[in-house]
Formats: structure tokens, C-alpha cells, sequence
């Protein structure tokens, strides 16, 4: 195994040098920029204006096209998406333009909808356009009457031209909130409120801000969910939103969220962009992915306690099935002989979690991977794609005629004829196995430095982490440890699965854990460690603390 390391340090290492050295292999030099990193700024509209290349005029245009509907008291919907940044999304936006119709003195209703995945497809589909324009999708609501004569789509919409055309046709005006990778040709909407910058919750957020101004600092435990789980680079303006968004969400007196910290066991905790990732964005996700993505949408909107706690249970419950599907079809797919530069894999899998497995299929064989769903004529497919191979620009390439298809640089999703599978993953392996350099499928680990145990310290790791919060694109920082002994090797747990270790180089001790571990029991030595090194506190006792992430004996 290749193990590359990023920073170098050329003079004496110390705690100082060290930290300098991560900032500047992390593209942070001068001294300016390092101050605005460590310190980011406050996520005002100009600042994210500037930064995402969001108009102002368009954005003002967009809002006096609502506003003109706000005053004829026109039905509005917000049309969005099932994944963890699309129900933030649609709930920033839907609680924002209910409340700026209140300060208008509107008798507009606003309502919000969102695709069911497996009756109406992804974004704005035939099925679901046609629903809404009918009133079909409303008619199980209070509001069997609501006829939108505005339609404002969240984290969808900048690739649906069909669906937008339709919407148009019907007398229907459009603006649309995305972040999606644009087609040369937009589609005929209104206004586009529309950057790669941020994740569909950072767009609505932004536009909140400009409804809304200070009041939408109200919504930004929200919008740091959505940025965090769609896996934004988390710097510049993300690292803003983040930054502050979970100041605002360790605040949060939302009953959802407060009810889901509960369900979790972590209601005492300060969150941490991992907590987002690992906890909160996956379950949100599970109640769209596979079953209904209002339970979440309420859950989050929701101002009553106890519906919070019923629906916080039922997500949860949710999510623990999520965890055996992905297992269950993962067991399947790993089964798969890996011949080309892509993995391409067709089965009975549940589609709500082709997306994961399909990124696990990819960290595991360091390469692009596709999952699809086979469960009807319509098939539908997920991407992921590894650091310089946009799997999105690679499938718009194709002849195929796909019935849908948007996406990032590293993820896409899809939609395609059965009968057209066999020319698709023919004409894909072959492009991937011509143009894919071998050199993007070396698999190898990357660390931060390579470090002597002995220059580990509480002060680093102090130091460390004010790179804080870290996530796409400023990961925690790992460190190489190299010829390392093994004083002491204890097991922990029932199962004993991790482990507490006491390792040795040159006379000098420190604690690594070790968790999920297959290693022999007890271990001797180490040729090599990648970890973090950490802080452990115990009963208000601050030590150091190292965790591994990679081991090689």
C-alpha cells in the first residue's frame, strides 16, 4: 500500500511548523487567507452573493415576480427533493416564504411538495408535474383545492426541461433554486437562482436571507444540514454556513431536532459536522429514500412536541431498515467480478440505497461505480465516482437515451429503459476503459505528515482543531507513524471488536485506539499507523490520544 503525505516540513518540527505546514498544503499561504480560514466570515447576503456568483438582480427579479403573486393571493408551491438536502431545503424555503407572506399581509397559500420516490421518479418527473398541475397531489390535504400559479423548485429543476415546459403551458410561472450541474440549454423558467458553490439548502437559505434578512438566521440550523449532508467542500462560503450553522444548531430549540438528538442518545452532545454525516443527514434520507419524505419535512417543521417525538421514533426506526438494505444488497454486489475501469452492477436492489452502496462499491475498488435498480422497465441508477473523473460529464457523454439524468462532478443519478441497459453498459465500459487513466485507480492512503511519536502533544492537538469543522476538502488531519512497538494491547467490549494500545518508539509512549479491529490479538509491533491525534477527556482529565484510521504490522 502507497501511503502519500501532503504537507512537508523543511526546518525544525514543532507544534507551530506542523500546524503552518497542514494550512499550506491545504492551499492556505499567505497569511491572510490562513486568518480568514481560521476565522471564517459571517455568512451575510453579500458575502454569499459574492462567493456562490448569485446575481443580485436576478435575485430581485425573482423576488418581484413572487411578490406579484403574493399581492393576487395566488396558491404557491414549493416543489423539492427527497434526499437530506432536498427536505432542508424545502423546509428553509417553505418556512421562510410562509413568513414573508405574513409581513406582505398575503392570503397566498403555501404549500410544500416533494416527489414520493417510488410513485412519481426523481425531480420534476411526468408523474409528479402532472399531479400538481391536476391538483391530484393535493387532494388528500385540507387543501384539495390549491391550484399553484407559481412553482418554486429547491435542489431540483436546472436539467428539467420537460417538466418546467409543462409547468409553463398550464399558465404556471417558474423559479428555480438548484445547484445541480447545468446542460448548455436551460430550461424555460422564470429566474434561475442557481450556483455549484453550495448545496440546494445553501441556495435556499441565501434566498431566505434576501426575504428575510436577520430572521433567516433562524433557519440556518437547518442549512447547515443540508450543505454538511450533501457533502459540500466545506470552505469558503460552506465553511461559513457551517461554521455558524452549528453554532445556530447547538442553540436549536427546533422540537424535531431536539426530538431526533433524543431518539439518537446524543441529546447532551454539541454537534460536529461527523454527527451530521453519520447521524442526522442519513436518517433524514431513510424516511425519503425509502419511505415517505414528509415524515421528515414535518419533523422538521413542526412546532409540536409530542408529533416530534412520534415522528423522531418512526424516522429512526426508519433508518435502522435503510442499514439492512444497504447491508443486504451490499453482501450481493461485493459478489460482482470488478473487469473494467468502471463497476457497473444491475439487480433486485432496493433503489433507496443504490446511491450507498454504489459509494461504498467505489471506496472499496477505487473506482467509479454504478448501481441500478432492476425492478421494472424503468430503471433506475446511482453514480460515484473518485477525485478527477466527473461521472456526471462522463454519462452526458453517452448515446444513451437516458429518461433522466443530473448530477455532480463525483455523484449522478439516472433513469433509463430496460432495453437500453446493455448498450449503455457497453458504450460506459468501454469510454471508462479507454479514457480512465490507470493512475486515478492506484489505490493508495493519504495522510497529512509523517510525524515521530514524540512531537505529539495536547498543544497539537489544540492547535489542530481550530481547522475546525472539518469535512470535504478539509478533512481532520492524519498523521504516519513508522516503526512503532507495542508495549500493552487491551481489548474493549463485550466482543472486544476495539482496542486500547500502548505504543512505543524511541523511548516515548502514547494511547491509540484501534476500533473495528481484525488484527491478531496481541499485537507486538507496527511497520505503519495512520491517526488523528486527539484529545480524550475523562471525568474533566484532558490526555492525548491517537486513533487510528489505517494499520499495516
Amino acid at each position: 500500500m502507497e501511503i502519500q503525505a501532503k504537507a512537508k516540513i523543511t526546518g525544525e518540527m514543532t507544534a507551530e511548523s506542523i500546524f503552518e505546514a497542514i494550512l499550506s498544503s491545504r492551499g492556505h499561504k499567505i497569511k491572510q487567507d490562513q486568518i480568514d480560514f481560521l476565522s471564517p466570515q459571517e455568512p451575510t447576503l453579500a458575502y454569499l452573493l459574492k462567493e456562490s456568483g448569485i446575481k443580485k438582480i436576478i435575485l430581485s427579479k425573482a423576488i418581484k415576480l413572487l411578490d406579484s403573486h403574493l399581492k393576487s393571493d395566488s396558491d404557491i408551491c414549493i416543489f423539492g427533493d427527497y434526499d437530506a438536502d432536498g427536505v432542508t431545503s424545502t423546509a428553509i424555503m417553505w418556512q421562510a416564504m410562509t413568513a414573508y407572506g405574513k409581513v406582505q399581509k398575503s392570503k397566498s397559500r403555501i404549500l410544500p411538495f416533494i416527489p414520493d420516490r417510488h410513485r412519481h421518479g426523481y425531480g420534476l418527473s411526468r408523474e409528479a408535474v402532472s399531479e400538481v398541475i391536476s391538483r391530484e397531489a393535493f387532494s388528500k390535504t385540507d387543501y384539495s383545492d390549491f391550484s399553484p400559479k407559481l412553482i418554486i423548485t429547491i435542489d431540483t429543476g436546472i436539467v428539467a426541461h420537460t417538466g418546467i415546459k409543462s409547468f409553463r403551458d398550464a399558465g404556471i410561472d417558474v423559479i428555480v433554486t438548484d445547484h445541480h450541474q447545468p446542460e448548455a440549454i436551460l430550461p424555460i423558467a422564470n429566474f434561475f437562482i442557481h450556483t455549484l458553490a453550495t448545496s440546494g439548502a445553501g441556495v435556499a437559505w441565501i434566498f431566505s436571507l434576501a426575504l428575510l434578512g436577520n430572521s433567516a438566521m433562524k433557519l440556518l440550523d437547518l442549512a447547515v444540514i443540508g450543505v454538511v449532508g450533501d457533502m459540500m467542500p466545506l470552505i469558503g462560503l460552506n465553511r461559513s454556513i457551517t461554521t455558524y450553522g452549528l453554532k445556530a444548531l447547538a442553540k436549536s430549540t427546533r422540537p424535531g431536532l431536539l426530538a431526533m438528538k433524543a431518539a439518537m442518545g446524543i441529546d447532551n452532545k454539541v454537534l460536529t459536522t461527523y454527527d451530521i454525516s453519520f447521524g442526522i443527514a442519513p436518517r433524514i434520507n431513510a424516511a425519503g429514500r425509502i419511505y415517505s419524505p414528509l415524515d421528515a419535512l414535518r419533523l422538521l417543521c413542526t412546532s409540536d412536541t409530542k408529533l416530534s417525538s412520534e415522528l423522531s421514533l418512526k424516522i429512526e426506526s426508519h433508518n435502522k431498515d435503510r442499514q439492512v438494505y444497504t447491508d443486504n444488497a451490499l453482501k450481493q454486489a461485493i459478489q460482482t467480478k470488478v473487469d473494467h475501469k468502471i463497476i457497473v452492477i444491475i439487480g433486485d436492489y432496493h433503489e433507496g440505497v443504490i446511491g450507498l452502496v454504489a459509494g461504498k462499491l467505489s471506496e472499496m475498488w477505487n473506482r467509479p461505480a454504478i448501481v441500478m435498480s432492476d425492478n421494472g422497465e424503468v430503471i433506475k441508477g446511482s453514480a460515484r465516482s473518485i477525485p478527477g473523473i466527473n461521472i456526471t460529464s462522463l454519462l452526458r457523454s453517452l448515446k444513451t437515451p437516458f429518461l433522466g439524468l443530473g448530477g455532480h462532478e463525483q455523484a449522478a443519478g439516472f433513469s433509463l429503459n430496460k432495453s437500453d441497459i446493455k448498450k449503455f453498459t457497453k458504450e460506459l465500459e468501454s469510454i471508462c476503459d479507454e479514457k480512465i487513466s490507470e493512475k486515478l485507480l492506484v489505490k493508495s492512503r493519504g495522510c497529512d505528515l509523517a510525524l515521530p511519536l514524540a512531537i505529539t502533544s495536547l498543544r497539537l492537538a489544540k492547535m489542530l482543531g481550530s481547522l475546525e469543522p472539518y469535512g470535504i476538502a478539509n478533512p481532520k488531519p492524519k498523521f504516519l507513524f513508522s516503526d512503532v512497538k507495542v508495549l500493552e494491547d487491551r481489548k474493549l467490549g463485550v466482543e472486544g471488536k476495539h482496542r486500547k494500545l500502548t505504543i512505543e518508539q524511541l523511548g516515548n509512549t502514547r494511547e491509540l485506539m484501534l476500533f473495528n479491529s481484525s488484527e491478531e490479538y496481541p499485537l507486538k509491533s507496527f511497520k505503519s499507523i495512520i491517526a488523528t491525534i486527539d484529545i480524550n477527556v475523562w471525568r474533566e482529565k484532558e490526555s492525548l490520544q491517537l486513533i487510528a484510521s489505517y494499520v499495516e504490522i
